[in-house]
């Protein structure tokens, strides 16, 4: 039920369509319905892609990065650190519930500006990501957190697959998933969190 009740859904590494086609015909269906904004993180234009594509181009969004994308969950942390602030929880709400919160703000400030992520994985990347898609991506978070904290209801919701956690630094890239959601409050409330679709993930 949390994939009718979210205001944006994010797909990182993980081709829906293909690997569990349920969940992604409901977030299709939801898309259609609700015209939520869509992020895809592959460096392939693949099923899930395209689908979620062709039901809105303007708001469906491919991050092809090829391994770059703890750098990109946190150049998109520094756009809603320094741009959407109002969308960041607050600081005694973050010392409740987040540990090492302080050291995460002061090190995505310091080293992932968004153009300078860009400049560092351009030869990586093929230069396929641009700092305006990050800029775009972190204001459609930054509105769907607002809106999910106001509504008690919704915010972002995020799904992985299994390749996710199987990467050299997988459990970094999905404890980076969790900070974004951390640092936006989007937790704890019915249509928003962080999901792993792997089966039997260790």
């Amino acid at each position: 039920e949390d994939i009718e009740e979210a205001d944006m859904i994010t797909f990182w590494g993980h081709n829906a369509r293909e690997a569990h086609p349920i969940l992604f015909w409901r977030v299709a269906d939801h898309k259609k319905r609700k015209d939520i904004p869509t992020m895809v993180s592959d460096p392939r234009a693949t099923g899930t892609v395209q689908g979620l594509e062709s039901i809105n181009p303007r708001n469906s969004y491919h991050l092809q990065t090829l391994n770059g994308d703890i750098s990109y969950h946190n150049a998109i942390a520094h756009v809603l650190l320094t741009k959407y602030p109002e969308a960041c929880m607050p600081e005694a709400w973050l010392d409740q519930n987040a540990n090492g919160w302080k050291e995460y703000v002061e090190g995505v400030k310091a080293r992932y500006a968004p153009a300078d992520v860009v400049e560092r994985l351009k030869l990586l990347d093929r230069g396929r990501v641009t700092v305006e898609m990050i800029e775009k991506i972190a204001e459609e978070w930054a509105k769907a957190s607002i809106k999910g904290r106001e509504r008690g209801r919704g915010g972002v919701l995020t799904f992985w697959g299994i390749g996710y956690n199987q990467m050299l630094h997988g459990q970094h890239n999905t404890s980076s998933i969790i900070n974004l959601h951390l640092l936006t409050g989007n937790v704890g409330r019915p249509g928003c969190g962080s999901h792993s679709q792997t089966g039997q993930a260790n």
